[in-house]
């Protein structure tokens, strides 16, 4: 639907986190509303397009959360438009039977011929996004990775039609012509109007029996596989671009979305590393030297003495890619993180409690008072 870009959630009357039981039940109620062939209003034809298009993205997993996560732009570089319908069709055709509305094929057909249903021809090339996750090694080195996507082809058992050898006929309404044709007279002139036939959806055949291997859809959908480099310096977000060309001479073009794994102890930010390194309560008070993980191999890192909460030491140059080739920093925040209690160490503990004890008094005394 040519400039429909409003809020999918919004257009049902639902929350974000609402259940497919509560979905289905918005549409099912908008259904009765707008469907055309009971609201003759002007707006109710692309009302109805609207909630359709919404109920068949909201109610599938996958498609729901490319939506959640990127909106509108996520779906139109991942799905075709008709890839909304497709996978649903048996669906609708439940819902509208169940309510006494006929058939919703009949009404897709009608309605959605944007969208090509019915007859298909290959497209020139299509973009399909697949996300890929990276180490942080990975993201600084390049890695090579097997991406799998899936495709919608033409069906080789009906040859696009969407119906069985001999299974399509002429239409009877518009005798194969696509039009029907209305001749009225005024006085001396003569006016002819035509209209697309609505029986076949300008067609001009009609599918009897469909295709088992599509079920009537034209399509059928399977799936690829293909290898990549991705080079170094990849940072959370970035795009890549893919050509793969296919055997017939159409491609398809794969828009490869990067994230940076995360971890309770590494994150990246700007090209920083950040690396959160637990230290025992007496390396924080003496000092220590740790050895980190970092992009290009290991590194020593001097703790000082009396490091406090929320202290970082950086190493300057040793994080990951910024633009330009400019390495960002390795920045390291300790964590004071108490060890398992043994009886030693309970011990050693109190005789140091009993050394700090009054030190902490005079500290704490000045620092919460309330004046």
């Amino acid at each position: 639907m040519p400039g429909a870009r409003k809020d999918y959630y919004e257009i049902l009357g639902v929350p974000r986190n609402a259940t497919k039981e509560e979905i289905k039940k918005a549409y099912r109620r908008l259904v009765l509303q707008y469907h055309p062939d009971r609201n003759k209003s002007p707006e109710a034809e692309e009302k109805f397009k609207e909630i359709s298009e919404a109920y068949a993205v909201l109610m599938d997993d996958e498609k729901r959360r490319v939506y959640d996560m990127y909106g509108h732009e996520g779906l139109s570089g991942t799905y075709a438009r008709e890839d909304f319908f497709t996978s649903r069709m048996d669906e609708f055709e439940d819902i509208f039977r169940d309510l006494g509305l006929g058939s919703f094929r009949s009404i897709f057909d009608r309605l959605f011929r944007d969208f090509g249903f019915g007859v298909y021809e290959e497209r020139e090339a299509r973009e399909v996004v697949v996300d890929v996750e990276l180490s942080i090694k990975e993201a600084f080195k390049g890695a090579r990775r097997t991406l799998q996507y899936s495709l919608w082809e033409v069906c080789s058992s009906c040859g696009g039609s969407g119906a069985e050898p001999g299974g399509l006929k002429t239409c009877p309404t518009c005798r194969g012509t696509g039009q029907i044709v209305r001749t009225s007279v005024l006085g001396h002139m003569t006016y002819s109007v035509a209209r697309t036939c609505e029986t076949c959806a300008g067609r001009g055949r009609i599918v009897e029996r469909p295709c088992r291997a599509c079920r009537g859809l034209g399509r059928v959908q399977s799936i690829r596989s293909h290898e990549v480099e991705i080079p170094p310096g990849m940072v959370d977000g970035s795009i890549l671009r893919f050509r793969v060309r296919e055997g017939s001479g159409s491609g398809t073009e794969l828009v490869l979305r990067v994230r940076i794994k995360r971890s309770p102890y590494f994150y990246a930010r700007d090209g920083d590393l950040i690396v959160r390194v637990p230290i025992s309560p007496s390396e924080a008070a003496l000092g220590t030297t740790v050895r980190v993980d970092g992009p290009d191999g290991p590194i020593d890192v001097k703790i000082p003495p009396r490091t406090r909460p929320g202290a970082a030491v950086v190493a300057r140059g040793r994080g990951l890619w910024r633009e330009r080739g400019v390495r960002g920093d390795l920045i390291i925040r300790p964590v004071v993180v108490v060890p398992k209690e043994s009886r030693g160490a309970r011990k050693l503990y109190e005789q140091i409690q009993k050394s700090e004890r009054d030190a902490m008094e005079r500290w704490r005394s000045r620092a919460l008072r309330l004046e």
